[in-house]
C-alpha cells in the first residue's frame, strides 16, 4: 500500500522553626543575605518574588537554615498552579486549621502528595528522600525503576530508592557525591527552593512538548525540533494548498509535531528510513504508546531536503503524500525536522482526525 517517492526519497502513510513572614519584595538585591552569587540565588528570588517562599521580618531569607516538613510542604503547594481552596478533610491532628501553613498541607493531602495520616510532624527537619518523593509527584515526574544514576547508598529495596533516582535522570535531583545521595540528610531552605524550582523547570518542559516519557526506554526523551521556523512554513504552505483546493486547513497540534520529531530521531538513531519503526511500529502504534488520542492518523516523511518549498513540492508530486495533504476528514497536523550527524534532514509531517 506504501508507494515510494524517488524524489529525495520521501514517504507517506495512511490510517484510518518560626515560620518566616513573607513580606512583598520587587527587587532581586534585597534579601540581606542571599548575595547574587549564591549558587541558589536565582531559585530563591525566583520563589520570593512570586510570594511563593517566604522571608524573615529581618529581611533575611537564612538559606542554610534546615528546613521544616511544613514549610516545603507550602512552598510545594504554593507552586503548583492549584487553588488551595478545598473541603477536603486533613486528618493530622498535629495540623490544626490556624496552622499558618494548614491549606497548602491539607491540599498535598488531597492530591496524595504526602499521606493524609493521623500525624504529619509539620516541625520536623525535612529529610531528601522525603522532599525527593514529594517533588515528583507533585510536578508528575514519571518514576520507574530502570535508571541510568545509581546511588550506592540506596538498597535496592530502599522505599525512596525509585524516587530518588529517577529524578536524577531527570537533573532535578543531584546527589552529595557521583556515588552517593545521603538519603536522611536534612534539606536545607536554599534547597528547597532549588530542588522546587528544577522540579517546576521540567514540568514546564513536559508541558511545552520539550520533553516527554517513553515507555519503552524507561526515560525522559528530548523532543525539540531542529528547525522551527521550516516546520511552521511548511504547515503554511499546506494549508493554503488545501485552502486552494476548497479544504478546510488544519490546526496545528503541538503533540502531533512532539510525535514527528520523535519519529525523526528514531531514523536518525536507527538508521532507516520507512514508516514502519522496528522500535516504536507503525506511526499509529507509536501514536497510541504516547497516549496521543485520534481516529485516524497520516504520516509524510522526507529527507535530503534543504528548504520547504522543495520538500512540499514534492509531497505534492507523489500520490500517496498528495492524498494526506488533501485529505478533508483530517483536522490536525504536526510537523518535525531533524538533521542527522552527516547533515541531512529528516523530515516527519504528521496528520490526525479527532
Amino acid at each position: 500500500m506504501i508507494k515510494k517517492l524517488l524524489i529525495a526519497g520521501t514517504f507517506a502513510l495512511l490510517f484510518v522553626q518560626h515560620a518566616p513572614v513573607y513580606a512583598e519584595q520587587t527587587s532581586t538585591h534585597y534579601l540581606t543575605d542571599v548575595k547574587n552569587t549564591h549558587w541558589a540565588a536565582e531559585e530563591i528570588m525566583t520563589l520570593v518574588n512570586a510570594g511563593q517562599m517566604d522571608v524573615y521580618e529581618d529581611g533575611s531569607f537564612r538559606p542554610n537554615a534546615i528546613t521544616t516538613r511544613a514549610e516545603a510542604a507550602a512552598v510545594i503547594a504554593r507552586t503548583m498552579g492549584t487553588s488551595l481552596e478545598s473541603d477536603f478533610e486533613l486528618q493530622a491532628i498535629d495540623v490544626p486549621t490556624t496552622h499558618p501553613y494548614y491549606a497548602e498541607i491539607r491540599k498535598l493531602a488531597e492530591l496524595g502528595i504526602i499521606q493524609n495520616s493521623e500525624w504529619f510532624n509539620p516541625n520536623e527537619p525535612l529529610k531528601r528522600a522525603h522532599i525527593s518523593k514529594m517533588i515528583a509527584l507533585a510536578y508528575n515526574i514519571t518514576v520507574d525503576e530502570k535508571n541510568k544514576v545509581n546511588f550506592k547508598d540506596l538498597p535496592k529495596n530502599y522505599w525512596a530508592k525509585h524516587y530518588i533516582e529517577s529524578l536524577a535522570d531527570a537533573s532535578v535531583v543531584t546527589g552529595k557525591t557521583t556515588t552517593t545521595f545521603e538519603p536522611n540528610s536534612y534539606v536545607t531552605r536554599a534547597h528547597v527552593a532549588a530542588l522546587t524550582v528544577r522540579g517546576m523547570k521540567f514540568a514546564e518542559k513536559v508541558k511545552k512538548h520539550e520533553v516527554i516519557y517513553d515507555y519503552l526506554s524507561k526515560d525522559y526523551i528530548a523532543t525539540v525540533t531542529d528547525r522551527k521556523k521550516w516546520g511552521e512554513t511548511s504547515i503554511e504552505a499546506v494549508n493554503k494548498i488545501r485552502i486552494e483546493k476548497g479544504l478546510k486547513p488544519l490546526l496545528y497540534d503541538a503533540a502531533l509535531s512532539q510525535l514527528a520529531v520523535i519519529k525523526a530521531q528514531d531514523m536518525i538513531e536507527h538508521n532507516y528510513f520507512d514508516h514502519y519503526s522496528s522500535y516504536y511500529g507503525n506511526p499509529w502504534d507509536m501514536a497510541t504508546l504516547f497516549d496521543y488520542d485520534y481516529t485516524s492518523f497520516g504520516e509524510n516523511i522526507a529527507r535530503n531536503f534543504n528548504s520547504v518549498t522543495t520538500v512540499v513540492d514534492a509531497w505534492m508530486a507523489s500520490p500517496t503524500h498528495r492524498e494526506n495533504i488533501l485529505k478533508s476528514s483530517y483536522t490536525h497536523i504536526g510537523i518535525g525536522v531533524k538533521q542527522a550527524r552527516n547533515g541531512n534532514f529528516y523530515w516527519v509531517q504528521l496528520f490526525s482526525s479527532k
